[in-house]
This record gives structure tokens, C-alpha cells and sequence, in this order.
């Protein structure tokens, strides 16, 4: 995505134009890398987000952040220092995604004070440093200590990145060189890696106004550079993809004009904000889930193991009879003693110890007694293994399926409620959210998120509604609600639903078993979303996601 020094650089103009002479009325960070200045100027609150985690940002929004109950240490520092300041500009370094807001506060006896508040919006190195008026650092969102390359620590100067291996891309000579003998499908690459604040849409963007105008690339940067602020956000299939100060003609798919680069950045990044969170929220939870698949795992591998070794208890009992038996054979310093064996008809081989015949005997039949209290006890722990598994793989695809930080905080609670995994918040207990909702020639559809919506739906569900499930992967149930006999058609368009939601989606031709609800039952104990059924009909479809209409 093209969100860039060229783009930030546009967008430093729009926050000078808008809150140069405005005064910062709030801070406050909802976490330790997000923080937003409410800032009053032109008789108008504006929210100024700030963020140096995933996808780092900085763009004046029209959303607020919730504060933390208790102030963050680089919040507090900034309070004292700048709030009540005025922002007296807003600039941006040539070619580097690095704002300075230019502020003139005062201390506690009224005194003035020059600060200049650095964002810097560099991946992961992203950060939000406090300096006073010559730069020196009063303290930074995140330290980079002493010995690496750009230290960030109170008491130092600050100091711009200087990277020599990357060039202005207006430099004539320098563009020039860098891209001399390059194929036009790997120019821009060369230029991401070797220009400075260029991405690879805008690197595109360039190369189009150098072949549309024939002119070089520094030329081509210049008049990209001088075209006016008409912020646009792109789309694909309605969701925000991309946005740029101006059209690029580069990027395909749907736009939408904006009156600031602000607010194209706040819709693009609030689809974003909905995403990210999502998959923190799913890489958490999914992280605990392998952890508990990998403890059953092995402890089913383990008792598998001292099934195997325990298999033969009942060669041990045979043995001790056949001691038993053949005592009045067995002679003081006997290593072994061939028996006739009348289980199978053959003769054995019996290895003695230094014990006598008895003490051998009953050696064997306690190894018997205990092999044989290990089979029953370990069968029923193996089974347990399995069954938790199956559980777990179940949970694992329904966390596949899920769309928004909330459906994941679902399926959280249920392995909470489990005891799989401890809880995050004792306190709070994630509310059961609405299961997917379609209708199919005026039927309704219900299809579960989560092992728990799909037990809900389930036990909710009227006799003879209809009740669908993947034959032998996991998947959400799905349920439609008959108020008359259901017609094929819908039969197959939920089953086709019902294959989409679940681990088979990627297949061609998946079975689907469909019965009455009246036919779904759930065993007491059982795992969410487990369940029996009878009287199920199988049909054969292929995955396809619901359709608006449908």
C-alpha cells in the first residue's frame, strides 16, 4: 500500500493547514502503542491518532480511543509536558514517513517552552518521540538503547535515519544510475529498495507519469509530487484495499474520492483497525489451542504406548501357571524351563531367576494383574484423548471460519468455560453473539460461529425444522427453519452452506447429512457442539459461500 513518505508528506501540508494555532486539549493511549491528542483549533475538537503497533498510523480521525483505567508513564510525560500547548506547525522530513509537530507549551511557573513531538511511521520500528526545542530527547513511546544504529533515550540527541545506500527520487543523476539497465518488470522493485519514502504503487504511479509524459523518473516523481490533494480510498468486492492523496491510475478496482487525506486514511484504516484486531484476537487464541492439541497429542501417544506395552498381560498369567505347573521340574540353579503350553498346543521357553519357582510364579501374575488394570485404565484415558481432540479440532475449525474480533472472543469463552485454557478477565464473561443469518427462498438459515452457537441453535431449533451437518468433518450446524415441508432446492443450497462452513470448504464434493431437528440429540457431558442424530439422508455438493439475495 502506498502509504508512504510521499503520501505522508501530503499529509503533513493537511495537518499544518488544519492545526497549526490549535491547542492540544487531551491525551490519552489505550494501550502502550496507541495514543490520541484531541486537539481544539478552528473552533472544532479534532482527533489526532497516533500508532506505533500494527499498521502504524497517523491521521486526524473522526473515532476516539478509549482511555486505560490507569494513565501509561509516556501519557503522563506527555501531559506534562505539552498538554495545553499550542501546535505551531506540522512538517515533514523530504522523502522519510516522519512528522515533527512543533509545539510551544508552558511549565508550572508560566514559563514558555519550545517541544517538538516526532512520529516516526517506520513498520516496526515505528515510534513517537518527545524532544525539547534543540531535540534532545526528553523521553520516546519505545527506548532503542545505546549500540544499536539510532539510539532513542532521554538525555540524547535526537537524530534523523540516515541510510546512504538510498537516494532523493528527484535526483536526476541519481535515479538515473540506479535504474540504468533494469528490466521494466523489476524497475520497481529497484526503486523501493533504492529511492527513499517510495512504495511500490507509488514506484508504479511514477513509472506510468514517465511513460505517459516521456520523461525520466525524476522528472516523472515531480510532477506526481505537484499534482493537487484529491485523496482517494480503493476497493475490491466493497472492502477499503488501498488509498493515495490522488488517483493512482496504477490501481485497479473501485474508488472513492475524499475531502482530506485524513479521512480516506481514517476509512481505509478503521476496515483495518477491524482486521488487525481480529487476527491479534485469532493468533492469540490460536497459539493456546496448538498448545492444548500438542498436550493431547502426546499424551495420547504415551498411553498408546503403554497400551501396546501392557497388550500382552495375558501371555504373563500363562506363564505363571506354567511355572506353577512344571515346579516339581524345576531344579536349584535352573536358567529356564521348557513347559508344554495347553493354551496353543506348542512348547515354551520360560526364563527363571536367581528367586525360587514360587517367587517367579507370582512375579508374573502380579505383571499380569497390573498390565491388566493398565489396558482398562488407559483405554478409557486414550478414548478420553481422542474425544478431546476431535473436540479441539472442531474448535480449531470453527476459529478458521470466524470474520471479527468478536466471534473469536466467542470461541475464547468456550474454551474458558471448558478449563482448555485460563481465563483472560475473571470478570467478564463474552456474551453469545448471533449466529449467521440467511434466507433461501424465503426460508430462513441459522449456520453456528462456534461450538456453542451450534449447541443454541441446535436445542432451539422447532421438531421439524431442518438440521444439517458436513458427514465426517467439522463444521457449523446448520439449521433451517421449516414452517412448511422444505423443497429440495433449499435442501441443497443450506447443505451447500453447511459444506462452506466447515474444515471440507476447499473440497469439490463434500457429503452433507440433513434430518429433523426432532432427530438431534445431545448426550449428557458431551463436548459443545457434539452431538447424535438418526434418520439423516446424505447429499453430495460442493462448498459455496451464502450469497446476498440468496
Amino acid at each position: 500500500m502506498p502509504a508512504d513518505a510521499v503520501n505522508y508528506n501530503m499529509l503533513a501540508k493537511e495537518l499544518n493547514d488544519v492545526l497549526s494555532c490549535g491547542r492540544i486539549d487531551k491525551i490519552v493511549m489505550s494501550d502502550k502503542s496507541t495514543l490520541m491528542l484531541v486537539v481544539r483549533s478552528r473552533g472544532e475538537n479534532r482527533n489526532l491518532i497516533i500508532t506505533a503497533a500494527t499498521s502504524p498510523r497517523c491521521f486526524l480521525s473522526s473515532n476516539k480511543i478509549t482511555a486505560t483505567d490507569v494513565p501509561l508513564s509516556f501519557c503522563t510525560h506527555l501531559r506534562r509536558h505539552i498538554l495545553g500547548g499550542v501546535i505551531d506547525s506540522v512538517e515533514a522530513l523530504p522523502f522519510e514517513r516522519i512528522l515533527f509537530f512543533r509545539i510551544t507549551a508552558r511549565d508550572e511557573l508560566g514559563e514558555v517552552l519550545k517541544r517538538v513531538m516526532i512520529v516516526e511511521i517506520m513498520g516496526k520500528y515505528s515510534n513517537v518521540v518527545l524532544t525539547d526545542g534543540d531535540l534532545k530527547i526528553s523521553e520516546a513511546l519505545k527506548h532503542v538503547d545505546i549500540g544499536e544504529q539510532r539510539p532513542i533515550l532521554p538525555g540524547i540527541k535526537y537524530a534523523v535515519p540516515d541510510d546512504i545506500t538510498r537516494f532523493d527520487p528527484t535526483n536526476e543523476t541519481a535515479t538515473r544510475n540506479i535504474c540504468e539497465n533494469v528490466s521494466p518488470a523489476d524497475l520497481p522493485s529497484v526503486m523501493v529498495k533504492r529511492l527513499r519514502g517510495i512504495a511500490a504503487k507509488t514506484a508504479m504511479e511514477i513509472i506510468a507519469v514517465s511513460d505517459k509524459e516521456n520523461v525520466g523518473l525524476a522528472a516523472a516523481t515531480k510532477i506526481l509530487l505537484d499534482r493537487p490533494l484529491s485523496p482517494v480510498v480503493y476497493y475490491d468486492g466493497g472492502k477499503p484495499t488501498d488509498f493515495s492523496f490522488c488517483d493512482y491510475s496504477v490501481i485497479p478496482g473501485e474508488r472513492k474520492g475524499f475531502d482530506s487525506l485524513s479521512a480516506a486514511m481514517d476509512v481505509y484504516y478503521g476496515a483495518v483497525a477491524v482486521t488487525d484486531e481480529k487476527n491479534i484476537a485469532e493468533n492469540s487464541l490460536r497459539r493456546a489451542l496448538n498448545a492444548a492439541l500438542d498436550r493431547q497429542k502426546k499424551k495420547l501417544a504415551m498411553f498408546i504406548g503403554e497400551e501396546e506395552a501392557a497388550r500382552d498381560y495375558e501371555k504373563e498369567k500363562i506363564v505363571g501357571e506354567l511355572i506353577t505347573a512344571n515346579i516339581y521340574r524345576i531344579k536349584p540353579g535352573d536358567t529356564a524351563v521348557v513347559a508344554d503350553n495347553w493354551y496353543s498346543g506348542e512348547q515354551m521357553v520360560i526364563k527363571l531367576t536367581e528367586n525360587s519357582p514360587q517367587e517367579d510364579a507370582q512375579k508374573h501374575f502380579k505383571r499380569y494383574q497390573k498390565k491388566k488394570r493398565t489396558i482398562a485404565v488407559v483405554t478409557e484415558q486414550i478414548e478420553e484423548c481422542k474425544a478431546a481432540i476431535d473436540y479441539l479440532e472442531s474448535v480449531e475449525t470453527s476459529l478458521s471460519l470466524t470474520v471479527t474480533a468478536a466471534d473469536v472472543a466467542e470461541i475464547r469463552a468456550e474454551l474458558e468455560e471448558s478449563g482448555i485454557i485460563g481465563r483472560q478477565n475473571s470478570r467478564k464473561k463474552a456474551a453469545v453473539s448471533e449466529p449467521r443469518k440467511y434466507v433461501i427462498d424465503g426460508f430462513e438459515v441459522l449456520v453456528g460461529k462456534s461450538n456453542i452457537q451450534n449447541d443454541k441453535i441446535t436445542k432451539e431449533a422447532r421438531g421439524e425444522d431442518l438440521w444439517l451437518h458436513t458427514q465426517g468433518f467439522h463444521g457449523s450446524h446448520v439449521v433451517v427453519k421449516a414452517r412448511e415441508e422444505v423443497p429440495y432446492p433449499v435442501i441443497v443450497k443450506a447443505a451447500e452452506i453447511a459444506a462452506f462452513f466447515s474444515k471440507a470448504r476447499q473440497s469439490e464434493n463434500v457429503p452433507v447429512d440433513y434430518t429433523k431437528a426432532k432427530n438431534v440429540h445431545k448426550k449428557k457431558g458431551a463436548a459443545p457442539g457434539k452431538v447424535d442424530y438418526f434418520g439423516a439422508k446424505t447429499i453430495f455438493v460442493k462448498p459455496t459461500p451464502p450469497t446476498e439475495g440468496v
